[in-house]
């Protein structure tokens, strides 16, 4: 008898080991995750382990333990892989509002695919002793369980008791995603969060003083004029959101070879902006979109197409249309992918043509490859009548930056044929070319000249994390510092044929697009956040979240620092009018004073 319980006991040793060992292993060598792991956290990770694996001995029904390892198994793999994979990519753990998104899941085998390594296989190995023991035919000792499964549930209880009762860390708060997951590990992340999202009242409703602290952001916001304001009024007006396009590969070369020739041309005959931060949260390109089209900050948590996709929204293709503009937008993926079929009437837009309504002549990893995307566009857009605005999103260039053969132009440098940075140069390379071919076609039929072109990217393609990568394509180290002000920026192109070239080394936000086309177009409104990226004025860049850790500030100097109070009530307030769809409401009482 004695014997047997000994053996009993090294199972359970072994199965506790086996777990925690290989999760924190998991954890802590797996990117900037494990910059995190605190003791706190291990203890949670044993405390859990140990209480799942003396629990058991108190089912003795084979099927019944079959099922509980099969659910917990996949709520392992739900919570540690699904948050690496999505860590490396997004530098965030999922959330629960991630899962309103689970249709963005269609066609990013490829990029998901990417996000994997070898190492992840060995957590599949922690399983096996687990597995093994709950389908065993063996008493359970039920009398030997309770004690142990008591002092680990203790344990994993340590780290919550400290936050709560020692630092005062309120749970009902809802913080960033990554102080979740430094404060209570991967677990306890998925516990608050959930209970964050459930408790969540969606919809906001606002008092009479909300509303006029928004009406009074507002309307005491005043254009200030400058050479270029209002010099583009009633020009045709084409956007174009490029995928992953960072300002660093403008004006590369690759082997003697340019990277981005077309950009680079517009760059020196229109306004060019190399100093623009992203500044997308959890929608990543339809933040981008929605930031231009709209002026407004996207959520700050979920994404605002997934949650809101039915608000009153102002912006460009509204404001476009009080002069008779026709609006349209184009993206060569479905038409559900990121909601875009219900966000973007919206936003004003007349008609959107996604891959749905073209030819699949050219499918490049996630969807339409940019060059047929671009041609059939045209053949919808060359006979509309003037002024119109094409508002066009790029795809081509998505993670992995992975191009069939016959569509890579770009020479390598020797001896970097496979650097993950000569592939995302390849790619940009390509959807330049795209963007080239496209743009010149409305020079050959004689549009070009009514026209207007905006360029500028999504958000970044190389993150922070990815920084040895460029290590090694360069040879030399890359200082945080230096990555935040020479990596991380987007460029903003703005062309007109009659205009003089001009390089403005402003630091701005996406935010800031909107405002300064206002200015060029000479549009009244003044219902957004941001400022014109011609005023003048020193800028800055509030970064909402992500690869560089919570929230920061970007000043006028490329430096980062913290959020004032006049910028963080900048942000809440744009948050504030997306949940309570302040619009909209405006919009009712105005109708009701009129009556």
């Amino acid at each position: 008898m004695k014997n047997n319980r000994n053996q009993r006991l090294k199972e359970r040793l072994l199965e506790l080991l086996s777990f925690s060992i290989v999760a924190i292993l998991f954890i802590y060598t797996n990117d900037r995750m494990g910059n995190d792991l605190s003791i706190g956290i291990i203890t949670i990770i044993i405390g859990v382990a140990g209480f799942i694996v003396y629990l058991k001995e108190w089912i003795s029904n084979r099927i019944i333990k079959g099922i509980i390892f099969s659910v917990f198994l996949l709520s392992i793999m739900v919570f540690f892989l699904g948050d690496i994979w999505f860590y490396r990519y997004y530098s965030t753990p999922i959330t629960s509002y991630m899962w309103m998104q689970k249709s963005n899941l269609n066609g990013l085998g490829e990029s998901i695919f990417s996000m994997m390594e070898i190492k992840d296989a060995i957590f599949l190995l922690a399983g096996i002793p687990i597995a093994e023991s709950f389908v065993k035919k063996k008493y359970p000792l039920k009398h030997m369980a309770l004690v142990p499964a008591v002092i680990f549930l203790m344990i994993a209880g340590l780290k919550p008791v400290k936050n709560i009762f020692i630092d005062k860390v309120d749970i009902t708060r809802r913080y960033e995603a990554n102080t979740f997951l430094r404060n209570w590990g991967p677990i306890g992340h998925h516990a608050l969060d959930a209970y964050a999202y459930f408790t969540d009242s969606g919809r906001d409703e606002m008092s009479s003083e909300e509303k006029k602290a928004v009406s009074d952001y507002f309307n005491k916001k005043k254009r200030k004029e400058n050479a270029h304001s209002g010099s583009l009024e009633g020009k045709n007006l084409i956007i174009i959101q490029v995928e992953s396009l960072q300002a660093f590969p403008l004006f590369q070369t690759s082997a003697g070879q340019e990277v981005t020739p077309f950009m680079n041309e517009l760059a020196k005959g229109g306004l060019y902006f190399p100093h623009v931060y992203p500044q997308t949260v959890f929608g990543n390109s339809s933040d981008g979109e929605l930031i231009v089209n709209t002026g407004l900050f996207p959520l700050k948590q979920g994404a605002t197409f997934f949650r809101f996709p039915y608000n009153d929204f102002p912006g460009l293709a509204k404001e476009l249309k009080k002069s008779d503009y026709q609006s349209f937008a184009f993206h060569g993926d479905e038409e559900d992918f990121w909601n875009r079929q219900h966000a973007y009437p919206s936003l004003g837009f007349d008609d959107y043509l996604s891959i749905e309504d073209m030819k699949q002549d050219e499918m490049i990893s996630m969807g339409l490859g940019d060059r047929s995307f671009f041609n059939q566009s045209y053949d919808f857009l060359k006979d509309k009548q003037n002024p119109y605005y094409a508002f066009f999103v790029t795809l081509t260039s998505h993670v992995p930056f992975s191009l069939p053969k016959e569509q890579i132009t770009m020479k390598p440098e020797v001896g970097k044929e496979n650097n993950y940075l000569t592939k995302y140069f390849e790619a940009i390379h390509y959807t330049d070319s795209a963007i080239g071919d496209f743009v010149r076609k409305l020079k050959d039929d004689g549009k070009l000249k009514d026209s207007v072109i905006v360029i500028y990217g999504d958000h970044d393609g190389l993150f922070l994390k990815d920084k040895h990568k460029v290590e090694a394509y360069y040879g030399s180290k890359i200082s945080d510092e230096e990555w935040i002000e020479k990596y991380m920026p987007i460029p903003v192109i703005i062309y007109q044929e009659d205009m003089e070239g001009r390089t403005i080394d402003k630091v701005a936000g996406q935010i800031d697009i909107l405002p300064t086309l206002y200015d060029l177009f000479d549009i009244k409104s003044t219902s957004y956040f941001g400022e014109s990226m011609l005023d003048g004025e020193e800028g800055d860049a509030l970064i909402l979240k992500g690869d560089y850790g919570s929230q920061m500030k970007v000043n006028g100097e490329g430096k980062v620092e913290g959020f004032s109070p006049e910028d963080q009530k900048e942000i809440d307030l744009s948050d504030q009018v997306i949940r309570s769809d302040y619009f909209k409401k405006i919009e009712k009482e105005v109708k009701k004073e009129d009556d």
